[in-house]
């Protein structure tokens, strides 16, 4: 089975994520500009939320992404608000033509004044443990 982990992040709280999401998987988490080579069972794709929607660079990003070659993703993100960046980030790897998974994995980010400390600690060990979730249910398929 092969799993990729990529991230984009600007403060650094998608990219914790992203490596507790790979350090399940056996694997290093990498930024978006860094190239999938091959075929992919599973793809963690994270983000952070920016004035209310993803980056554009993760917009273009998703545009290099071949569906024959990803057979799903899973998408993660971090965001000082509420909210997560799942059903955006759907919309666009959905257009696309990729298959992306019902189950997200979010927490909250800090920024400036928000959210001070988060992702902490437990928020971690929440996203080991949702990366442990979907890589046995691939075990189990």
């Amino acid at each position: 089975m092969n799993i990729e982990v990529r991230y984009y992040s600007k403060s650094g709280n998608t990219k914790k994520i992203a490596d507790a999401l790979a350090k399940q998987a056996g694997i290093s988490a990498k930024p978006i500009h860094d190239p999938m080579q091959g075929k992919v069972d599973i793809l963690f794709l994270g983000t952070g939320l920016y004035a209310f929607d993803i980056d554009p660079e993760l917009k273009e990003y998703i545009l290099t992404l071949n569906p024959a070659n990803i057979k799903k993703v899973v998408v993660f993100s971090t965001a000082a608000i509420v909210k997560s960046a799942y059903e955006k980030t759907k919309k666009y790897l959905q257009n696309q033509g990729l298959t992306v998974s019902d189950a997200e994995y979010h927490c909250p980010g800090h920024y400036m004044i928000l959210r001070k400390g988060r992702p902490n600690a437990d928020d971690v060990k929440c996203a080991e443990q949702f990366a442990k979730s979907i890589i046995n249910s691939l075990h189990a398929d």
